[in-house]
């Protein structure tokens, strides 16, 4: 019973992973309808919290929503208060007073966060952002697997039990 829960373990660590590793590796190639993106900020505090995942549908948006998009260099996330007939947007996080200095344009969205995924992108950035995440993802799966294959002693035998001298007679059985 316990090798199969062993067993069952070790199958759903693995799968987890491999779907983590899909996941970010279709995320990176642009295959998937959606981006994903870490929120590092407290700027939208009330609604992402720092350090959880946006999902965000790529050039599907509306004012109102939370959207991200570039500017200055950086990828933000903050909410889409107006768009302008000169094509400028207004934005503002929600825990910010006041709306965002600068002036981005329509072309500078990436598109409409859908699902906010809380506290698993500080995990997501350690794993596929640094490159401390894939060895230490290495040296933990070589780890459990030495665990795996170093053998255990039975428990029927003891380890108290001397060993009998070289020359001399066993007995098998009473």
């Amino acid at each position: 019973m316990r090798r199969l829960l062993k067993s069952v373990l070790l199958a759903l660590v693995a799968m987890a992973l491999l779907a983590m590793i899909t996941i970010f590796s279709l995320d990176a190639a642009g295959k998937l309808p959606y981006r994903i993106y870490l929120v590092h900020t407290d700027s939208m505090v009330q609604t992402i919290r720092p350090g959880s995942l946006v999902l965000v549908r790529e050039n599907q948006y509306h004012v109102g929503q939370v959207i991200t998009f570039k500017v200055n260099g950086l990828i933000v996330t903050h909410r889409l208060i107006a768009i302008h007939p000169n094509g400028t947007i207004v934005t503002k996080g929600d825990a910010n007073p006041t709306v965002d200095p600068w002036r981005a344009t329509k072309a500078d969205i990436i598109g409409g966060v859908v699902r906010t995924i809380p506290m698993v992108g500080y995990v997501w950035f350690f794993i596929f952002m640094t490159w401390e995440g894939p060895v230490s993802i290495l040296l933990a799966i070589t780890f459990c697997v030495l665990l795996w294959l170093i053998p255990r002693r039975r428990e029927s035998a003891s380890p108290d039990q001397p060993l009998p001298k070289p020359g001399s007679t066993v007995s098998v059985g009473s």
